[in-house]
Protein backbone atom coordinates (compact mmCIF):
# COMPACT_ATOMS: atom_id res chain seq x y z
CA UNK A 1 0.00 0.00 0.00
CA UNK A 2 1.20 3.82 -0.58
CA UNK A 3 1.73 6.38 1.91
CA UNK A 4 -1.48 7.94 3.25
CA UNK A 5 -3.45 10.68 0.69
CA UNK A 6 -6.27 12.53 1.11
CA UNK A 7 -9.36 11.23 -1.27
CA UNK A 8 -12.02 13.69 -2.54
CA UNK A 9 -14.60 14.14 -5.05
CA UNK A 10 -18.73 14.48 -5.60
CA UNK A 11 -21.42 11.98 -4.72
CA UNK A 12 -24.29 12.31 -7.08
CA UNK A 13 -27.53 10.84 -8.07
CA UNK A 14 -28.20 9.03 -11.55
CA UNK A 15 -29.76 12.51 -12.27
CA UNK A 16 -26.26 14.45 -11.73
CA UNK A 17 -27.85 16.03 -8.45
CA UNK A 18 -26.05 16.29 -5.25
CA UNK A 19 -26.48 13.73 -2.41
CA UNK A 20 -25.63 15.06 1.64
CA UNK A 21 -24.95 12.70 4.48
CA UNK A 22 -23.47 10.20 2.62
CA UNK A 23 -21.37 7.69 4.67
CA UNK A 24 -17.95 7.30 3.61
CA UNK A 25 -16.13 4.49 4.84
CA UNK A 26 -12.56 2.85 4.41
CA UNK A 27 -13.34 -0.34 5.10
CA UNK A 28 -8.96 -1.09 5.61
CA UNK A 29 -9.03 1.73 8.87
CA UNK A 30 -12.96 2.20 9.69
CA UNK A 31 -12.23 6.26 9.44
CA UNK A 32 -15.41 7.71 8.30
CA UNK A 33 -16.38 10.50 6.62
CA UNK A 34 -19.93 12.06 5.61
CA UNK A 35 -20.52 14.26 2.04
CA UNK A 36 -22.04 17.89 2.74
CA UNK A 37 -24.80 19.78 0.84
CA UNK A 38 -23.19 19.62 -1.86
CA UNK A 39 -22.23 16.03 -2.23
CA UNK A 40 -18.31 17.00 -1.39
CA UNK A 41 -16.11 14.47 1.09
CA UNK A 42 -12.84 14.08 2.09
CA UNK A 43 -11.54 11.16 3.70
CA UNK A 44 -7.85 9.56 4.59
CA UNK A 45 -7.13 6.55 2.85
CA UNK A 46 -4.13 5.36 0.48
CA UNK A 47 -3.67 2.75 -2.44
CA UNK A 48 -5.12 -0.10 -2.68
CA UNK A 49 -7.99 0.36 -0.10
CA UNK A 50 -11.71 0.34 -0.70
CA UNK A 51 -14.06 2.85 0.42
CA UNK A 52 -17.76 2.22 0.77
CA UNK A 53 -20.64 4.68 -0.32
CA UNK A 54 -23.65 4.16 2.03
CA UNK A 55 -26.91 6.25 1.81
CA UNK A 56 -30.45 4.92 2.94
CA UNK A 57 -32.89 4.55 -0.40
CA UNK A 58 -29.29 3.98 -2.04
CA UNK A 59 -27.29 1.00 -3.40
CA UNK A 60 -24.43 1.55 -1.24
CA UNK A 61 -21.06 1.04 -3.53
CA UNK A 62 -17.10 -0.15 -2.82
CA UNK A 63 -14.13 1.37 -4.48
CA UNK A 64 -10.62 0.40 -4.60
CA UNK A 65 -8.35 3.82 -4.55
CA UNK A 66 -5.94 3.27 -6.98
CA UNK A 67 -3.45 6.08 -8.18
CA UNK A 68 -6.37 8.96 -8.72
CA UNK A 69 -6.56 10.14 -5.26
CA UNK A 70 -9.75 12.67 -6.86
CA UNK A 71 -13.30 9.80 -7.01
CA UNK A 72 -16.76 11.05 -7.99
CA UNK A 73 -19.52 8.66 -7.32
CA UNK A 74 -22.58 8.17 -8.89
CA UNK A 75 -24.99 5.75 -6.72
CA UNK A 76 -27.94 4.41 -7.65
CA UNK A 77 -31.66 4.36 -6.15
CA UNK A 78 -32.09 0.96 -4.56
CA UNK A 79 -34.78 -1.20 -6.28
CA UNK A 80 -35.08 -3.55 -3.12
CA UNK A 81 -38.64 -2.81 -0.65
CA UNK A 82 -36.87 -1.61 2.37
CA UNK A 83 -38.24 2.09 2.16
CA UNK A 84 -41.93 -0.14 2.03
CA UNK A 85 -41.09 -1.70 5.16
CA UNK A 86 -43.26 -0.99 7.66
CA UNK A 87 -42.34 0.30 11.19
CA UNK A 88 -44.00 0.86 14.12
CA UNK A 89 -43.98 4.66 15.62
CA UNK A 90 -45.80 6.42 18.39
CA UNK A 91 -49.68 5.04 18.51
CA UNK A 92 -49.56 3.17 14.97
CA UNK A 93 -47.37 2.00 12.44
CA UNK A 94 -45.49 4.08 9.29
CA UNK A 95 -43.85 3.00 5.69
CA UNK A 96 -40.38 4.05 6.56
CA UNK A 97 -40.41 6.03 3.09
CA UNK A 98 -42.88 8.30 5.05
CA UNK A 99 -40.90 8.52 8.43
CA UNK A 100 -39.56 11.90 8.91
CA UNK A 101 -38.03 11.51 12.37
CA UNK A 102 -35.18 9.39 13.81
CA UNK A 103 -36.68 6.00 14.19
CA UNK A 104 -34.23 3.01 14.01
CA UNK A 105 -35.50 -0.69 13.97
CA UNK A 106 -33.35 -3.13 15.45
CA UNK A 107 -32.07 -6.03 12.97
CA UNK A 108 -34.46 -9.09 13.24
CA UNK A 109 -31.80 -11.35 13.48
CA UNK A 110 -30.01 -9.97 16.20
CA UNK A 111 -33.64 -10.60 18.07
CA UNK A 112 -33.82 -14.30 17.33
CA UNK A 113 -30.46 -15.60 17.15
CA UNK A 114 -28.81 -14.17 20.45
CA UNK A 115 -28.70 -16.02 23.80
CA UNK A 116 -29.63 -13.14 26.40
CA UNK A 117 -31.57 -12.70 28.95
CA UNK A 118 -32.75 -9.23 28.74
CA UNK A 119 -33.19 -7.48 25.32
CA UNK A 120 -31.22 -4.78 26.02
CA UNK A 121 -28.00 -7.36 25.83
CA UNK A 122 -29.46 -7.60 21.71
CA UNK A 123 -29.73 -3.74 21.13
CA UNK A 124 -26.26 -2.94 22.53
CA UNK A 125 -23.84 -2.11 19.79
CA UNK A 126 -26.82 -2.95 16.97
CA UNK A 127 -28.49 0.92 16.90
CA UNK A 128 -26.65 4.03 16.18
CA UNK A 129 -26.94 6.50 19.07
CA UNK A 130 -27.88 4.44 21.56
CA UNK A 131 -25.67 3.76 24.12
CA UNK A 132 -25.90 0.55 26.16
CA UNK A 133 -23.74 -0.89 29.19
CA UNK A 134 -23.67 -3.00 30.86
CA UNK A 135 -22.45 -2.15 34.71
CA UNK A 136 -23.01 -5.47 36.38
CA UNK A 137 -22.64 -9.49 35.51
CA UNK A 138 -24.36 -10.24 38.52
CA UNK A 139 -27.43 -12.65 37.13
CA UNK A 140 -31.03 -10.55 36.82
CA UNK A 141 -29.26 -7.61 36.99
CA UNK A 142 -30.59 -5.12 33.87
CA UNK A 143 -28.07 -3.24 31.25
CA UNK A 144 -28.60 0.80 31.21
CA UNK A 145 -29.55 2.58 28.07
CA UNK A 146 -28.99 6.01 27.25
CA UNK A 147 -30.86 7.51 23.82
CA UNK A 148 -28.20 10.52 21.97
CA UNK A 149 -25.72 11.12 25.44
CA UNK A 150 -27.27 11.77 29.15
CA UNK A 151 -29.87 14.24 29.10
CA UNK A 152 -30.21 14.94 33.18
CA UNK A 153 -27.39 15.19 35.68
CA UNK A 154 -30.04 14.57 38.89
CA UNK A 155 -32.73 13.45 36.92
CA UNK A 156 -33.29 9.70 35.18
CA UNK A 157 -32.48 9.56 31.64
CA UNK A 158 -33.63 5.81 31.07
CA UNK A 159 -35.91 5.50 27.57
CA UNK A 160 -39.69 5.48 27.95
CA UNK A 161 -40.67 1.58 27.06
CA UNK A 162 -43.91 0.65 25.61
CA UNK A 163 -44.83 -2.75 25.00
CA UNK A 164 -47.73 -3.39 22.36
CA UNK A 165 -49.14 0.19 22.31
CA UNK A 166 -49.20 0.34 26.55
CA UNK A 167 -46.47 1.45 28.78
CA UNK A 168 -44.18 -0.73 30.81
CA UNK A 169 -42.18 2.36 32.67
CA UNK A 170 -43.26 3.66 35.88
CA UNK A 171 -45.18 0.60 36.68
CA UNK A 172 -42.70 -1.47 38.79
CA UNK A 173 -41.85 -3.54 35.97
CA UNK A 174 -38.47 -3.53 33.82
CA UNK A 175 -37.21 -5.35 30.68
CA UNK A 176 -36.65 -8.38 32.50
CA UNK A 177 -40.31 -9.06 32.90
CA UNK A 178 -40.03 -9.43 28.94
CA UNK A 179 -39.02 -12.99 27.35
CA UNK A 180 -36.76 -12.01 24.67
CA UNK A 181 -38.28 -14.73 22.68
CA UNK A 182 -42.05 -13.69 23.06
CA UNK A 183 -40.57 -10.23 20.75
CA UNK A 184 -41.22 -9.86 16.77
CA UNK A 185 -39.94 -6.22 16.66
CA UNK A 186 -38.17 -3.54 18.75
CA UNK A 187 -38.46 0.32 16.95
CA UNK A 188 -36.36 2.98 18.71
CA UNK A 189 -37.81 6.84 18.19
CA UNK A 190 -34.23 9.23 18.66
CA UNK A 191 -35.46 12.13 18.12
CA UNK A 192 -38.31 15.46 19.52
CA UNK A 193 -40.47 14.87 16.17
CA UNK A 194 -40.26 10.88 16.89
CA UNK A 195 -41.25 11.01 20.46
CA UNK A 196 -43.53 14.13 20.85
CA UNK A 197 -46.54 11.78 20.89
CA UNK A 198 -45.22 11.23 24.03
CA UNK A 199 -44.93 14.52 25.46
CA UNK A 200 -42.31 14.41 28.34
CA UNK A 201 -42.11 10.88 29.23
CA UNK A 202 -40.37 10.39 25.53
CA UNK A 203 -37.72 13.02 26.39
CA UNK A 204 -34.83 10.36 26.94
CA UNK A 205 -36.10 8.21 23.82
CA UNK A 206 -38.42 5.60 23.50
CA UNK A 207 -38.45 2.14 23.03
CA UNK A 208 -41.13 0.65 21.18
CA UNK A 209 -41.82 -3.23 22.04
CA UNK A 210 -44.27 -5.67 19.77
CA UNK A 211 -44.73 -9.06 20.50
CA UNK A 212 -45.61 -11.87 18.67
CA UNK A 213 -49.19 -12.74 17.68
CA UNK A 214 -50.58 -15.38 15.71
CA UNK A 215 -50.83 -16.35 12.00
CA UNK A 216 -53.42 -18.25 10.00
CA UNK A 217 -53.10 -21.93 9.59
CA UNK A 218 -52.39 -24.86 11.66
CA UNK A 219 -51.08 -24.95 15.11
CA UNK A 220 -46.93 -24.82 14.97
CA UNK A 221 -45.36 -25.32 17.95
CA UNK A 222 -41.71 -24.00 18.50
CA UNK A 223 -38.79 -25.07 21.06
CA UNK A 224 -35.87 -23.12 21.42
CA UNK A 225 -33.33 -23.73 23.81
CA UNK A 226 -29.75 -23.43 24.82
CA UNK A 227 -27.62 -23.83 27.47
CA UNK A 228 -23.89 -22.96 28.56
CA UNK A 229 -21.36 -22.43 30.80
CA UNK A 230 -19.57 -18.85 32.47
CA UNK A 231 -15.87 -18.68 34.26
CA UNK A 232 -14.43 -15.77 35.20
CA UNK A 233 -12.09 -14.09 32.98
CA UNK A 234 -8.91 -12.04 34.26
CA UNK A 235 -8.41 -13.63 37.70
CA UNK A 236 -5.89 -11.96 39.45
CA UNK A 237 -3.86 -14.90 41.14
CA UNK A 238 -3.18 -14.69 44.53
CA UNK A 239 0.12 -14.96 46.60
CA UNK A 240 1.71 -18.36 47.26
CA UNK A 241 2.10 -19.07 51.16
CA UNK A 242 5.59 -18.38 50.49
CA UNK A 243 5.61 -14.73 48.80
CA UNK A 244 3.11 -14.15 50.86
CA UNK A 245 5.50 -14.63 54.21
CA UNK A 246 8.55 -13.33 52.37
CA UNK A 247 6.51 -9.93 52.40
CA UNK A 248 5.66 -10.03 56.00
CA UNK A 249 9.31 -10.64 56.30
CA UNK A 250 10.50 -7.83 53.76
CA UNK A 251 7.84 -5.15 55.30
CA UNK A 252 9.25 -5.87 59.01
CA UNK A 253 12.60 -5.27 57.48
CA UNK A 254 12.48 -2.54 56.08
CA UNK A 255 10.12 -0.97 59.12
CA UNK A 256 12.95 -2.11 61.44
CA UNK A 257 10.80 -4.26 63.51
CA UNK A 258 11.45 -7.83 65.16
CA UNK A 259 9.74 -10.48 63.28
CA UNK A 260 8.77 -12.69 65.88
CA UNK A 261 6.95 -15.35 64.25
CA UNK A 262 6.96 -15.86 60.28
CA UNK A 263 3.03 -15.01 59.74
CA UNK A 264 1.40 -11.54 60.87
CA UNK A 265 -1.45 -13.19 62.83
CA UNK A 266 -1.46 -16.24 65.21
CA UNK A 267 -4.73 -17.92 63.57
CA UNK A 268 -2.54 -18.07 60.68
CA UNK A 269 0.51 -20.44 62.33
CA UNK A 270 -1.71 -23.71 62.25
CA UNK A 271 -1.77 -23.69 58.74
CA UNK A 272 1.72 -22.16 57.88
CA UNK A 273 3.34 -24.65 60.32
CA UNK A 274 0.77 -27.68 58.02
CA UNK A 275 2.43 -26.27 55.14
CA UNK A 276 -1.50 -26.02 53.93
CA UNK A 277 -2.98 -22.83 51.82
CA UNK A 278 -6.33 -21.84 50.89
CA UNK A 279 -7.14 -20.47 47.56
CA UNK A 280 -9.68 -17.86 48.64
CA UNK A 281 -11.35 -16.97 45.17
CA UNK A 282 -11.65 -20.46 44.11
CA UNK A 283 -13.54 -21.02 47.25
CA UNK A 284 -15.95 -18.01 46.70
CA UNK A 285 -16.39 -19.02 43.15
CA UNK A 286 -17.80 -21.91 40.90
CA UNK A 287 -18.90 -22.86 37.18
CA UNK A 288 -21.46 -20.87 36.12
CA UNK A 289 -24.00 -22.07 34.35
CA UNK A 290 -27.13 -20.96 32.13
CA UNK A 291 -30.30 -22.66 30.60
CA UNK A 292 -32.99 -21.54 28.97
CA UNK A 293 -36.46 -23.42 27.70
CA UNK A 294 -39.04 -21.42 25.80
CA UNK A 295 -41.89 -23.16 23.65
CA UNK A 296 -44.48 -21.19 21.67
CA UNK A 297 -47.87 -22.32 19.93
CA UNK A 298 -49.30 -20.03 17.19
CA UNK A 299 -52.13 -20.85 14.68
CA UNK A 300 -55.72 -19.30 14.36
CA UNK A 301 -57.84 -18.61 11.66
CA UNK A 302 -59.03 -15.69 9.34
CA UNK A 303 -60.79 -14.24 12.15
CA UNK A 304 -59.27 -15.61 15.17
CA UNK A 305 -55.13 -15.61 15.73
CA UNK A 306 -53.17 -17.10 18.85
CA UNK A 307 -49.99 -16.73 20.04
CA UNK A 308 -49.46 -18.30 23.63
CA UNK A 309 -46.05 -19.21 25.47
CA UNK A 310 -43.75 -20.14 27.86
CA UNK A 311 -40.31 -19.22 29.20
CA UNK A 312 -38.17 -20.88 31.56
CA UNK A 313 -34.55 -19.63 32.51
CA UNK A 314 -32.19 -20.69 35.33
CA UNK A 315 -28.77 -18.64 35.60
CA UNK A 316 -26.03 -19.65 38.46
CA UNK A 317 -23.55 -16.99 38.66
CA UNK A 318 -19.92 -17.64 39.06
CA UNK A 319 -19.84 -16.14 42.39
CA UNK A 320 -21.48 -18.34 44.81
CA UNK A 321 -25.32 -17.93 46.02
CA UNK A 322 -25.70 -15.48 42.90
CA UNK A 323 -28.32 -16.80 41.34
CA UNK A 324 -31.49 -16.07 38.65
CA UNK A 325 -34.34 -17.42 38.39
CA UNK A 326 -37.18 -16.26 35.42
CA UNK A 327 -40.78 -18.50 34.48
CA UNK A 328 -43.14 -16.43 32.66
CA UNK A 329 -46.37 -17.24 30.52
CA UNK A 330 -48.05 -15.23 27.52
CA UNK A 331 -51.10 -15.29 25.69
CA UNK A 332 -51.89 -12.85 22.70
CA UNK A 333 -55.65 -12.93 21.04
CA UNK A 334 -56.71 -11.24 18.05
CA UNK A 335 -60.59 -11.67 17.01
CA UNK A 336 -61.68 -10.41 14.36
CA UNK A 337 -65.60 -9.78 15.17
CA UNK A 338 -67.42 -8.11 12.28
CA UNK A 339 -65.86 -6.59 9.01
CA UNK A 340 -65.39 -3.44 10.96
CA UNK A 341 -64.45 -4.22 15.08
CA UNK A 342 -61.50 -5.86 15.74
CA UNK A 343 -60.43 -6.81 19.53
CA UNK A 344 -57.53 -8.18 21.04
CA UNK A 345 -55.91 -9.25 24.13
CA UNK A 346 -51.93 -8.95 25.45
CA UNK A 347 -51.17 -11.21 28.46
CA UNK A 348 -48.60 -11.98 30.53
CA UNK A 349 -47.10 -13.50 33.34
CA UNK A 350 -43.57 -13.32 35.06
CA UNK A 351 -41.76 -14.43 38.11
CA UNK A 352 -38.48 -13.23 38.58
CA UNK A 353 -36.81 -15.17 41.59
CA UNK A 354 -33.03 -13.38 43.06
CA UNK A 355 -32.71 -15.48 46.43
CA UNK A 356 -29.96 -16.68 48.05
CA UNK A 357 -26.75 -16.24 50.93
CA UNK A 358 -23.93 -14.67 48.62
CA UNK A 359 -20.32 -15.03 49.16
CA UNK A 360 -17.87 -11.65 49.09
CA UNK A 361 -15.68 -11.77 46.08
CA UNK A 362 -13.80 -8.60 47.57
CA UNK A 363 -12.97 -10.12 50.65
CA UNK A 364 -11.95 -13.64 48.81
CA UNK A 365 -9.26 -11.53 47.27
CA UNK A 366 -7.82 -10.06 50.59
CA UNK A 367 -7.79 -13.23 52.95
CA UNK A 368 -4.15 -14.77 53.87
CA UNK A 369 -3.76 -18.03 51.78
CA UNK A 370 -2.93 -19.66 55.62
CA UNK A 371 -6.72 -18.22 56.69
CA UNK A 372 -8.41 -20.56 58.58
CA UNK A 373 -11.70 -21.49 56.30
CA UNK A 374 -13.61 -23.62 59.04
CA UNK A 375 -13.91 -24.02 62.96
CA UNK A 376 -13.13 -27.44 64.47
CA UNK A 377 -17.10 -28.26 64.21
CA UNK A 378 -17.45 -27.46 60.28
CA UNK A 379 -18.62 -24.24 60.61
CA UNK A 380 -17.07 -21.33 58.95
CA UNK A 381 -14.56 -19.26 60.70
CA UNK A 382 -15.75 -15.87 61.11
CA UNK A 383 -12.51 -14.31 61.44
CA UNK A 384 -10.15 -16.65 59.35
CA UNK A 385 -6.94 -14.50 60.14
CA UNK A 386 -7.68 -14.14 64.04
CA UNK A 387 -7.08 -11.78 65.97
CA UNK A 388 -7.11 -9.53 62.81
CA UNK A 389 -10.72 -8.73 62.63
CA UNK A 390 -10.74 -6.44 59.19
CA UNK A 391 -12.25 -8.71 56.99
CA UNK A 392 -14.54 -11.59 57.99
CA UNK A 393 -15.04 -14.84 56.02
CA UNK A 394 -15.99 -14.27 52.41
CA UNK A 395 -18.41 -17.31 52.38
CA UNK A 396 -20.41 -15.97 55.61
CA UNK A 397 -22.94 -15.03 53.24
CA UNK A 398 -23.67 -18.41 52.37
CA UNK A 399 -25.28 -19.24 55.92
CA UNK A 400 -27.82 -16.11 55.87
CA UNK A 401 -31.21 -16.38 53.99
CA UNK A 402 -31.70 -13.71 51.30
CA UNK A 403 -35.36 -13.60 49.82
CA UNK A 404 -35.74 -11.44 46.77
CA UNK A 405 -38.83 -12.09 44.05
CA UNK A 406 -41.05 -10.27 42.13
CA UNK A 407 -44.32 -10.96 39.65
CA UNK A 408 -45.61 -8.94 36.63
CA UNK A 409 -49.41 -9.70 36.19
CA UNK A 410 -49.93 -7.50 33.24
CA UNK A 411 -52.89 -7.47 30.89
CA UNK A 412 -53.90 -5.23 27.76
CA UNK A 413 -56.86 -4.92 25.54
CA UNK A 414 -57.61 -3.31 23.11
CA UNK A 415 -60.71 -2.69 20.75
CA UNK A 416 -60.58 -1.20 16.74
CA UNK A 417 -63.30 0.32 14.63
CA UNK A 418 -62.55 0.89 11.12
CA UNK A 419 -64.93 3.26 9.82
CA UNK A 420 -66.72 2.16 6.56
CA UNK A 421 -68.74 4.65 3.43
CA UNK A 422 -67.63 8.03 3.42
CA UNK A 423 -65.91 7.59 6.72
CA UNK A 424 -63.41 4.86 5.37
CA UNK A 425 -59.41 5.98 6.73
CA UNK A 426 -60.75 6.41 9.82
CA UNK A 427 -60.01 4.35 12.91
CA UNK A 428 -60.88 4.51 16.89
CA UNK A 429 -58.61 2.75 18.75
CA UNK A 430 -59.14 1.77 22.69
CA UNK A 431 -56.50 0.67 24.56
CA UNK A 432 -56.73 -0.48 28.20
CA UNK A 433 -53.97 -1.73 30.80
CA UNK A 434 -53.71 -3.03 34.16
CA UNK A 435 -50.54 -4.12 36.11
CA UNK A 436 -50.16 -5.96 39.30
CA UNK A 437 -46.30 -5.87 40.81
CA UNK A 438 -45.82 -7.29 44.18
CA UNK A 439 -42.58 -7.30 45.11
CA UNK A 440 -41.21 -9.38 48.05
CA UNK A 441 -37.47 -9.41 50.15
CA UNK A 442 -36.37 -10.46 53.11
CA UNK A 443 -33.12 -11.35 55.24
CA UNK A 444 -32.01 -13.40 58.37
CA UNK A 445 -28.45 -12.81 59.71
CA UNK A 446 -27.58 -14.99 62.51
CA UNK A 447 -24.57 -16.26 64.41
CA UNK A 448 -22.68 -18.26 61.83
CA UNK A 449 -22.76 -14.58 59.78
CA UNK A 450 -21.23 -12.87 63.02
CA UNK A 451 -24.38 -11.67 64.26
CA UNK A 452 -25.08 -12.82 67.70
CA UNK A 453 -28.36 -11.49 68.38
CA UNK A 454 -29.63 -12.49 64.84
CA UNK A 455 -31.37 -9.61 62.78
CA UNK A 456 -34.13 -10.39 60.30
CA UNK A 457 -35.68 -7.87 57.62
CA UNK A 458 -38.88 -8.23 55.51
CA UNK A 459 -40.29 -5.88 53.15
CA UNK A 460 -43.61 -6.40 51.12
CA UNK A 461 -44.63 -4.07 48.48
CA UNK A 462 -47.13 -4.22 45.90
CA UNK A 463 -48.22 -1.56 42.87
CA UNK A 464 -51.36 -0.89 40.82
CA UNK A 465 -51.65 0.86 37.35
CA UNK A 466 -53.60 0.94 34.86
CA UNK A 467 -53.86 2.60 31.55
CA UNK A 468 -56.66 4.01 29.70
CA UNK A 469 -55.96 5.54 25.81
CA UNK A 470 -58.34 6.95 23.05
CA UNK A 471 -56.80 7.08 19.65
CA UNK A 472 -58.54 8.58 16.74
CA UNK A 473 -56.47 8.34 13.54
CA UNK A 474 -57.31 9.08 9.74
CA UNK A 475 -55.44 8.26 6.75
CA UNK A 476 -55.89 9.57 3.03
CA UNK A 477 -54.32 9.26 -0.37
CA UNK A 478 -55.02 11.82 -2.83
CA UNK A 479 -53.00 11.39 -5.30
CA UNK A 480 -49.14 10.84 -4.82
CA UNK A 481 -49.98 12.77 -1.09
CA UNK A 482 -50.63 10.80 2.08
CA UNK A 483 -51.92 12.13 4.87
CA UNK A 484 -52.05 11.00 8.65
CA UNK A 485 -53.54 12.58 11.55
CA UNK A 486 -53.50 10.79 14.99
CA UNK A 487 -55.56 12.02 18.02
Amino acid sequence: QGVFTEVSGTIQDAKGLPIPGVTVKNVNTTKLAISDGNGRYKIAASNGESLTYSYVGYTSKTIVVASNNQLNIKLDEADDKTLNDVVVVGYGTQKRSDVTGSVVSVPKSRLSQLPVTNILQSIEGAVAGVNVTTTSTVPGSQPNALIRGQNSITAGSGPFVVVDGVPLSKTGGSLNDINPNDIASVEILKDASATAIYGTNGSNGVILITTKRGTTGKPIIRYSGYAGIENLSNILEPRSGAEYAQKYADFLKQTGQVQQRPVPNIGELPAYNAGTTTDWVKEATQQGIIQDHNVGISGGSQDVKYFISGDYLDQKGVVKGYNFKRLGLRSNLDVNVTSFLTVGTSLFLTSNNYDGGRANLLFATAMSPYGQLYNPNGTYKIFPMDPEQLYTNPLLGLTTTQISRTTNLNGNGYAEIKFPGALTGLKYRLNAGYTYFPKREGSYIGRLANDNNGTARSFNSSTNSYTIENILTYSKDIKKHHFDITA
